[in-house]
């Protein structure tokens, strides 16, 4: 991958990390005479790191209501999960800008668009170095932000460091997470298919015994 390409991918990653989107989901429905049509149901998600912090602080519950915040309501119990996720990558995010030198933000946000702002002083191995990790914290982010629906935790060994019960798989986002290791698995390289043949042939051998 050469260093333009390796830089959009960065900037793709910490726009996804750090920015609200828009997302369009059609969904169908007959009308009164059973014609299939389609809506479009379009909604703006924030970033995933604002996803993570109201995962572990402002968790909710789900409502009816329509209104620019949701209804407070008990704490999910995976919100402990999403405040350790957090914190992580604002201390990963943390320690880059401190070693080019960079003054700290007041948010992990800010720190991560200061420090794709400085790609450009970076050599090629620390670029490179980056990217790996700043996908490695969007797939933190995204088994994580499976706080409002139940996350798969299936009780077989990490592949990775062999410990048991720490694996985290976010179905909806396709994406992976060993809590003890940090390694992480996910759809965009094949990985996640290869751990859900792991976790399934390893299910299989339980059952059998």
């Amino acid at each position: 991958m050469d260093r333009d390409t390796t830089i959009t991918a960065i900037t793709g990653l910490a726009e996804q990390l750090c920015d609200p989107h828009h997302h369009v989901e059609r969904v169908r429905y007959w009308d009164k005479n059973r014609n299939e049509k389609h809506r479009e149901w379009r909604t703006t998600q924030p970033g995933l790191l604002q996803q993570l912090h109201d995962a572990a602080v402002e968790p909710v519950q789900a409502t009816a209501d329509t209104g620019p915040r949701p209804t407070p309501g008990s704490r999910p119990p995976l919100a402990l999960e999403a405040l350790s996720t957090h914190a992580a990558i604002c201390t990963h995010v943390h320690h880059w800008c401190w070693s080019l030198n960079l003054n700290p933000r007041n948010t992990v946000e800010g720190n991560l668009r200061a420090l794709i702002g400085a790609t450009g002083q970076l050599d090629d191995d620390d670029l490179t170095l980056l990217a790996v990790e700043l996908r490695t914290w969007h797939r933190w982010a995204s088994v994580a932000t499976g706080w409002t629906a139940p996350l798969f935790a299936p009780h077989v060994p990490c592949p990775a460091c062999h410990t048991t019960g720490q694996l985290r798989v976010n179905l909806t986002a396709q994406a992976a997470h060993c809590r003890a290791c940090q390694a992480t698995w996910a759809s965009d390289d094949g990985s996640i298919y290869h751990l859900g043949a792991y976790i399934q042939a390893h299910t299989s051998r339980k059952a059998a015994a």
